[in-house]
């Protein structure tokens, strides 16, 4: 029994190879003109995204870091900074900074920053979505650093969105030392304060927003 020839398939062949080396070419060329960003917590890089649910207005609405962030954006523009609190509803350092909080955004919300808390799980368990909420209202709701009630968290309500990260990926990405840990991140989502590095300098998150936000 003969079998069929196709006399066309070694010019398929040496067709295909041509364009794959051809694709590897470019794409090696396009890696180094534009080479994937730098994405971590350090200052200088930029930000991992976060995905979620946000809290704010008495209602959940999707969240993405990377939807509020100007990536065309360049030092000397107008742009819209942000201050990212990593926090967790159970943790007795987070309860004793809501205050500290309301008072950073009294002073700074007149500039041009977006403050957003990111509820992660690092103390206890049980964490919830009621949780959040109450611990941003101060409403009436036992739990909150361990069994105290919501409604007596130090400063004021807190106007700003609250993002639900309890399902540990953003905790991950950032790597998060301990709660609260901050972030203060240029228009185009580069971190330039990290308060861990910034506490080796004996710079607190005032002094980041104050050095950043008045520079503008």
């Amino acid at each position: 029994r003969n079998l069929a020839v196709d006399e066309d398939a070694d010019a398929r062949i040496g067709g295909f190879f041509t364009m794959s080396a051809i694709l590897t070419v470019v794409m090696a060329v396009a890696y180094i003109i534009a080479p994937p960003p730098n994405i971590g917590i350090q200052e200088g890089q930029l930000a991992p995204d976060i995905n979620g649910e946000s809290y704010s207005s008495g209602s959940w609405e999707d969240f993405r870091l990377y939807d509020i962030i100007d990536r065309s954006w360049v030092e000397g523009d107008n742009g819209t900074w942000i201050f990212l609190q990593f926090m967790d509803t159970d943790c007795g350092h987070c309860w004793d900074a809501g205050a500290e909080m309301s008072d950073l955004y009294t002073t700074y919300n007149q500039y041009d920053v977006t403050f957003i808390s990111v509820s992660v799980e690092v103390v206890g368990s049980g964490h919830s979505k009621s949780e959040i909420a109450a611990f941003k209202d101060k409403t009436d709701l036992d739990g909150c650093s361990g069994n105290s009630n919501c409604k007596d968290r130090p400063g004021d309500v807190h106007p700003w969105a609250y993002v639900d990260a309890l399902d540990g990926k953003a905790q991950s990405d950032y790597e998060i030392p301990g709660t609260p840990f901050e972030l203060l991140l240029s228009p185009d989502g580069v971190v330039v304060w990290n308060s861990a590095q910034g506490a080796d300098r004996g710079e607190n998150s005032d002094n980041a927003l104050y050095r950043n936000l008045m520079a503008e």
